[in-house]
C-alpha cells in the first residue's frame, strides 16, 4: 500500500474510532494484518469493524459519488485485488467519505461487494442511526436448526 493510501486509511480509522468512543465503551485499533480495523467494546460485547475509506469522487451519469469496493465470501471464488471478507470475520463495515468527514455503518449481512452513494445522500445520512441499526443487526441471535429425527 502506498504511503498516501496508508495515510487515507489511517485517517479514516482514527475518525471512526473517535466517533465510536463518543457512544461506546472502547474502540481499539486492531494490529496490522488483522481482518478487522477496530475492535469495539459496547455493553460487554465485542464487535469487529472493518473501515473502508475513500478520498476520491467517482463520476457516473452526471452525478458525483463516493464508492467503496471490497469482496465478501458471498461472491464466486474468482481472483481479485480486493481483500475478501467472510462471515465471522467482520461484524460491521464502516464507510468513510474523508473529504466530507462523514461516516456510516452497515452490518456485514447488509453489504454487497461495493457501496456507492451520491454526495447529497451521504450528507443526509444520520451516522448515529446507522451505528444503532448495524449494532442491532449484528446482535440478532443465530437461527437454530434442529436435527430431523425422522
Amino acid at each position: 500500500m502506498a504511503v498516501t493510501a496508508q495515510r487515507v486509511a489511517l485517517a479514516g480509522e482514527y475518525l471512526v474510532a473517535s466517533y465510536l468512543l463518543r457512544y461506546c465503551d472502547s474502540a481499539i485499533l486492531a494490529p496490522e494484518g488483522h481482518t478487522s480495523d477496530i475492535i469495539l467494546d459496547h455493553e460487554n460485547k465485542l464487535y469487529r469493524i472493518q473501515v473502508k475509506t475513500t478520498n476520491s469522487i467517482y463520476h457516473k451519469r452526471n452525478q458525483q459519488y463516493y464508492r467503496w469496493n471490497f469482496r465478501s465470501n458471498r461472491e464466486s471464488n474468482r481472483q481479485s485485488k480486493e481483500q475478501r471478507y467472510g462471515s465471522g470475520q467482520i461484524d460491521i463495515f464502516c464507510f468513510v467519505a474523508l473529504p466530507l468527514d462523514k461516516i456510516f455503518f452497515l452490518a456485514y449481512e447488509e453489504t454487497q461487494n461495493s457501496v456507492a452513494k451520491t454526495i447529497d445522500n451521504i450528507i443526509a445520512i444520520n451516522t448515529k442511526d446507522t451505528l444503532l441499526q448495524a449494532l442491532e443487526q449484528a446482535n440478532k441471535p443465530p437461527k437454530l436448526k434442529p436435527l430431523d429425527l425422522e
